[in-house]
């Protein structure tokens, strides 16, 4: 099982790059989710909730599992 916590804020710095976003301000631009929001998941202070998930995923053109690590190829 993944710890979100620890690969969530991992994961969404790679996706922020990759989307050349370099600051929360540009995210939470792009996404609609808080400024506030986007910097406690940066600082493991908290995990979104599956609509800023959404969200963010769209903003930053990856999927929500993408962002959360979750291998759907996996056998549940």
């Amino acid at each position: 099982m993944v710890d979100v916590k620890a690969t969530f804020p991992h994961n969404l710095r790679v996706a922020m790059a990759h989307a050349d976003i370099k600051t929360a301000e540009e995210l939470s631009t792009a996404s609609g989710v808080s400024v506030y929001s986007i910097r406690n998941y940066l600082t493991k202070a908290s995990t979104p909730s599956l609509e800023s998930l959404a969200a963010l995923g769209l903003a930053l053109g990856c999927t929500p599992n993408d962002l959360m690590g979750w291998n759907t190829d996996e056998a549940a």
